[in-house]
C-alpha cells in the first residue's frame, strides 16, 4: 500500500511540475519577441547534468516503487484442450461456466490448501478476475467464437498485500483442477451413511455387501476399459484393485460370512424371516409358472412347423456387386427357439432362487445358534464393512488420480508474473516525461517577468 502512495505521489510532483512550468512559459511567452524566444529555446542547456542526475535518480526510485506494486499483479491463463470445450461444454457434457474458476469454492479450497493466513474468501475473490483470451461478437456469423482459454488476473488489495501474488494465482488454478476433476470427471462413491445392522438380518447384510461390493468393481471395471495401463503412484492398476476386490468378496463375504450365517442358522426374528422369505418363494412360483408356460408355448408353437421348412430356406437375393445368389434367411422357428432358450433360462433361474430360499428355511429353522457365534457374525460384519470402505476408498484415489493425469492434458495453465519489458517500457516512459518536466522547469525560468 505504501508503495502505491510513493509512486502515485512521484507521478503526482512530477505531474504538478509538468503544468506549473508550461503555465509559466505560456503566461510570460508574450513578454519577449519572437528573436528572443528563438534565442532562449537555442541557449537552453537540453543536457544539463543537474537535470539528468536528477532524472536518473527520480527514475530508479520509481522503478523500485513501480517494480513492487508489478509484483502484486499476475495472471494465468487456463487453456481447456478437450473436445467438447470448443462447443462451451465440459468433459461430461454440461454447460462450461468460466465464473467457476473464481468462485467461492474454488477460492476456500485454495485458502485451505496454501493455508492462507489474515484472509477471508470474499476478501481473496475480490482480487480475482476472469475473463476470455478472445471474445467473439453477435453481430453475425462470421464473429462467432467460443473461447478455450480463459485468463485469471490477481491484483492484490490492502487485505491481501501480504500474500505473495505467484502463489496466491498457483494455489487457485490447483484448486480449480481438482474442483473441476471432482465435479465433471469420472466420480464414485458408495452409500455415505452407515448402515444400522443391528437392524438387519444376517442375510440381507450379505446381499447389501454383495451390492456394495459389485458397484466398487463395475466401477473399476469401466475405468480399466478407459485405459487399462495405467499404473497409480502406488503400482497399482485398476485391474489389479479389481482383482482383490472379487477375491475378497468370494472368500469373506460368499464363504465365510454367508456359510457362518448358514451353517449355524442365524438369524435375528426366525418366525418373522421364515415367512418373508415363504412369501418370496411364492411370488417367486408364480413366476416361474409363468416362464414355465411360455416356454411350453415356444416348443408347441416350434412343433407345428413342417420339417422341410426348418431345415434351410433359401431366397434369391444379389451381392454388392449386383449378381445374383441364394441365400439363408431365417423363419420364425429360429425365433421362437430363441425365446423358448430364454424363458427355460428364466425358469432355471427361478427354481435356484427357491431352493437358495428353502436352504435358509431349513437351517434357521434348525437353528441351535449361541450368543457367542452371533457375536462372531456381528464382529465379522463390522469388520467386511471396514473392509470394502477401505476398497471403495483405494477405487476412489485410483479414478481420481487417473482423472488428474487426464486433466493435466486436459487442462493447461500457464503463469505469467512481472514483464522485463513492460518494467523496462515503463521506466523509459516515465524517464522521458521526467526530462521534458524537469527541461521545461528550466526553459521557463529563463523567460522574464512582465516588466
Amino acid at each position: 500500500m505504501l508503495t502505491d502512495i510513493l509512486q502515485k505521489l512521484i507521478v503526482l510532483v512530477f505531474g504538478v511540475l509538468f503544468v506549473m512550468s508550461a503555465a509559466r512559459i505560456l503566461i510570460r511567452w508574450k513578454n519577449v519577441n519572437r528573436t528572443e524566444r528563438t534565442q532562449i529555446l537555442k541557449t537552453a542547456e537540453y543536457f544539463n547534468a543537474w537535470i539528468i542526475l536528477v532524472c536518473f535518480v527520480t527514475t530508479m526510485i520509481y522503478g523500485i516503487f513501480n517494480h513492487f506494486e508489478l509484483k502484486k499483479s499476475v495472471h494465468a491463463i487456463v487453456s481447456l484442450n478437450y473436445s467438447e470445450a470448443s462447443q462451451a461444454l465440459n468433459s461430461n457434457g454440461t454447460r462450461y461456466n468460466m465464473a467457476e474458476v473464481i468462485c467461492d469454492e474454488v477460492v476456500e479450497r485454495a485458502i485451505k490448501k496454501g493455508a492462507l493466513k489474515k484472509v477471508t474468501v470474499k476478501q481473496l475473490r475480490n482480487c480475482l478476475v476472469v475473463y476470455p483470451c478472445v471474445q467473439g461478437g453477435v453481430g453475425d456469423e462470421s464473429q462467432y467464437h467460443i473461447s478455450t482459454e480463459f485468463a485469471v488476473e490477481y491484483h492484490a488489495s490492502k487485505d491481501t498485500a501480504h500474500l505473495d501474488s505467484e502463489n496466491v494465482i498457483k494455489l487457485i488454478t490447483s484448486a480449480y483442477k481438482e474442483y473441476y476433476i471432482e465435479k465433471y470427471t469420472d466420480n464414485f462413491s458408495l452409500d455415505a451413511e452407515k448402515p444400522d445392522f443391528s437392524q438387519m438380518e444376517y442375510m440381507d447384510i450379505v446381499s447389501y455387501f454383495e451390492k456394495e461390493t459389485q458397484a466398487i468393481l463395475n466401477y473399476l471395471y469401466g475405468m480399466a476399459g478407459k485405459n487399462p495401463s495405467f499404473v497409480t503412484e502406488n503400482g497399482s492398476t485398476f485391474n489389479s484393485i479389481a482383482g482383490k476386490v472379487h477375491q475378497f468378496k468370494e472368500t469373506q463375504i460368499n464363504q465365510n460370512l454367508r456359510s457362518l450365517i448358514l451353517q449355524n442358522g442365524i438369524v435375528r426374528d426366525k418366525n418373522e424371516y421364515i415367512d418373508r422369505l415363504s412369501y418370496q418363494n411364492k411370488n417367486v412360483d408364480f413366476d416361474r409358472q409363468k416362464n414355465n408356460a411360455s416356454f411350453n408355448l415356444c416348443n408347441q408353437a416350434i412343433d407345428m412347423y413342417s420339417e422341410e421348412m426348418t431345415r434351410v430356406v433359401l431366397v434369391p437375393t444379389w451381392d454388392q456387386a449386383g449378381k445374383y445368389y441364394m441365400g439363408r434367411t431365417k423363419v420364425g422357428v429360429d425365433e421362437l427357439s430363441v425365446m423358448a432358450t430364454n424363458f427355460s433360462n428364466y425358469v432355471a433361474s427361478n427354481e435356484k432362487e427357491i431352493m437358495d430360499n428353502n436352504l435358509i428355511i431349513d437351517k434357521i429353522s434348525s437353528n441351535n445358534q449361541g450368543t457367542r457365534i452371533s457375536s462372531s457374525a456381528d464382529a465379522l460384519v463390522e469388520s467386511i464393512y471396514e473392509s470394502i470402505k477401505g476398497f471403495e476408498k483405494e477405487a476412489i484415489n485410483a479414478g481420481r488420480e487417473y482423472s488428474r493425469h487426464k486433466m493435466n492434458q486436459c487442462i493447461a495453465v500457464s503463469i505469467y508474473g512481472i514483464s522485463l519489458m513492460s518494467e523496462i517500457k515503463a521506466l523509459v516512459m516515465f524517464a522521458v516525461f521526467a526530462y521534458i518536466t524537469l527541461m521545461l522547469q528550466h526553459i521557463s525560468k529563463r523567460f522574464p517577468r512582465k516588466a
